[in-house]
């Protein structure tokens, strides 16, 4: 089966990232992680991308680029293919240095890119168990903590958060820790690994969706029903587990719900569970079987169910929307 071409347009930010092969070493000395740096430095200066927070460790490197004239597969190519040479001469190896094509999501939600400069920083802070991002000497979270940092990082956007955030007029680096070094929550963390997983490339509507109300929540998900395939998985908006939790305190509250399907009344619960796990967590229907405790038939069986309910069932959309609404909260909003 082709690769999948990458999506790429002028003016598109991404979140980049790739590790070693068999997850072995691909910075083994800061002489390494210089020139790698140095090549994202060439790239810059050549136009091909902005980067606007980095981090760089022994097995991997997280990115979160803006690609000015939509040329990231060029600029991804020529870094990893540069770096990978210099690394095997030096040490007279040769054969792939990376797992294989780097992994990069569309970043198209504020909310989601906030989130990312939070995770690109806390990737140091789990791995390194350094106290804070800024003592990592190979993450941007470093540079923001000084008044400057190299001519290649692009800060406008990251500063101008700062000063919003802060009612600021100076950038000040001390505000950078207020608004972007709150430590990252293991379930908003989980939704972003899932994200770059994922294989769908839809609108992203976080923006839309965290923090509104059930209401305009189940509008968003009937629209969805009506244009339904439900062989598509949708791009992760809450972290499963989340959903997991907020469906047993339902079912704690009102274990009985039940639904009249074809006369005969059936738990209601088990049919949101599968909703809710496939519309807002983006997950197939066999995993979505097994959160459930369904086999992959009545997991679809539901999901079918629930694409009627939703549009034709005011009480069911109003019920489902309060969890949903719930969920999109516990995950992001005090992450």
């Amino acid at each position: 089966m082709p690769r999948k071409p990458r999506v790429d347009a002028p003016d598109t930010w991404h979140h980049v990232m790739n590790r070693g092969i068999a997850r072995r070493p691909i910075f083994e000395t800061s002489r390494d992680v210089r020139y790698f740096l140095s090549r994202l430095a060439r790239i810059v200066r050549d136009g091909l991308l902005e980067v606007h927070a980095y981090t760089v460790l022994a097995t991997h490197f997280h990115l979160l680029v803006r690609s000015p004239g939509g040329n990231l597969p060029t600029a991804m190519q020529r870094l990893q293919n540069e770096y990978s040479r210099w690394f095997n001469r030096g040490r007279k190896r040769d054969g792939p240095l990376f797992r294989g094509r780097y992994r990069s999501r569309k970043v198209e939600s504020l909310t989601y890119r906030l989130h990312l400069v939070r995770y690109i920083d806390a990737n140091a802070v789990d791995a390194l168990r350094v106290a804070t991002p800024a003592l990592h000497p190979h993450c941007s979270a470093r540079n923001y903590a000084l008044h400057r940092g190299p001519p290649w990082l692009s800060r406008e956007w990251i500063e101008r958060r700062v000063l919003d955030v802060t009612a600021g007029q100076e950038y000040d680096p001390h505000a950078y820790g207020i608004v972007f070094g709150k430590p990252m929550s293991p379930r908003l963390a989980r939704l972003i690994e899932s994200r770059l997983d994922a294989t769908g490339d839809g609108a992203d509507p976080l923006d839309d969706l965290v923090g509104a109300a059930p209401a305009h929540v189940v509008e968003w998900m009937r629209r969805k029903a009506r244009l339904a395939d439900d062989t598509d998985v949708a791009l992760p908006i809450c972290d499963a587990d989340v959903v997991d939790a907020e469906i047993r305190v339902a079912i704690s509250v009102d274990a009985g719900w039940c639904v009249c399907l074809s006369r005969k009344a059936i738990p209601a619960w088990p049919i949101v569970h599968v909703a809710l796990l496939r519309e807002l967590c983006g997950v197939t229907l066999r995993n979505a079987g097994v959160r459930s405790g369904k086999s992959v038939h009545g997991a679809h069986a539901s999901y079918v169910h629930h694409q009627r309910m939703i549009v034709e069932d005011d009480l069911y959309a109003e019920r489902l929307g309060r969890v949903a609404a719930q969920a999109l909260r516990s995950c992001h909003g005090s992450s």
